[in-house]
């Protein structure tokens, strides 16, 4: 059994993480048995430490717990960091379908460390809304290392009047860039017809853009009709992989 390690949102919500979402899509599209436990962010170093989850980064402000996390208990295998994680599913799980097709694991990574610099435009929409659906020690935890990682409160961090306006425009010019790289395939999926990672990361983050600025906002209704409605047909595509706890 897999132990799926992600953070605690408030109900209804399941999986709020964009990176946690990449893995329970991966978890789910490679049909394997899992349980989730979970764990509010002021949590997470003391409970992971103790099990032997290893940190997702170290700097110089000390290591860094992060969800998705796990722990496999039929290779004893203690693992963070999401894209690390979904290379280690497919090798370990080789009779599963694959997260990354047969020599697209480099072209994969590079899009995902890609894929956020050209979507960063979205983070001062969505990142302040957190606490519409973390409860309150996450929802504070994030707002005070966000603070410190943007040098400015989310308050701050949020555009507003005609600011908000323009910072509107390049988050449309983000998602007409990620249009551009996905109308080299037929679609509806990054390799066409075939889902791999790469889907599941863009699905990560549409989840949490619109669980975070709600479904009835304006701007999560516009980037539904964006693009040919590109956005709001792949995550209703993804959304067989969506289910929590196998």
């Amino acid at each position: 059994m897999i132990s799926f390690y992600d953070l605690t949102a408030k109900p209804p919500f399941k999986t709020v993480s964009v990176n946690s979402w990449k893995i329970r899509y991966a978890l789910n599209f490679k049909n394997l048995p899992y349980k989730t436990l979970y764990f509010e962010f002021p949590d997470m170093a003391k409970e992971f430490s103790k099990v032997g989850i290893p940190p997702s980064s170290v700097s110089a402000d000390g290591p860094s717990y992060t969800v998705p996390s796990l722990i496999d208990d039929s290779t004893n295998t203690r693992i963070s960091e999401s894209f690390t994680i979904a290379l280690y599913l497919d090798k370990q799980y080789p009779d599963t379908p694959k997260l990354f097709p047969a020599g697209t694991e480099a072209l994969q990574a590079a899009f995902h460390e890609e894929f956020y610099k050209v979507m960063s435009p979205t983070f001062p929409f969505f990142f302040p809304k957190a606490g519409n659906v973390l409860n309150k020690p996450s929802d504070d935890y994030f707002a005070a290392t966000r603070a410190k990682m943007f040098g400015m409160s989310m308050a701050d961090f949020e555009p507003k009047g005609e600011a908000r306006v323009e910072a509107w425009k390049k988050v449309k010019d983000a998602f007409d860039t990620l249009e551009s790289w996905m109308k080299k395939t037929p679609g509806p999926f990054f390799m066409g017809e075939t889902v791999s990672f790469a889907d599941f990361v863009i699905g990560g983050l549409l989840n949490e853009f619109s669980m975070c600025m709600g479904e009835d906002s304006q701007e999560w209704q516009d980037v539904l009709k964006w693009n040919n409605g590109r956005w709001a047909t792949l995550k209703k595509k993804l959304e067989v992989y969506a289910n929590t706890d196998q």
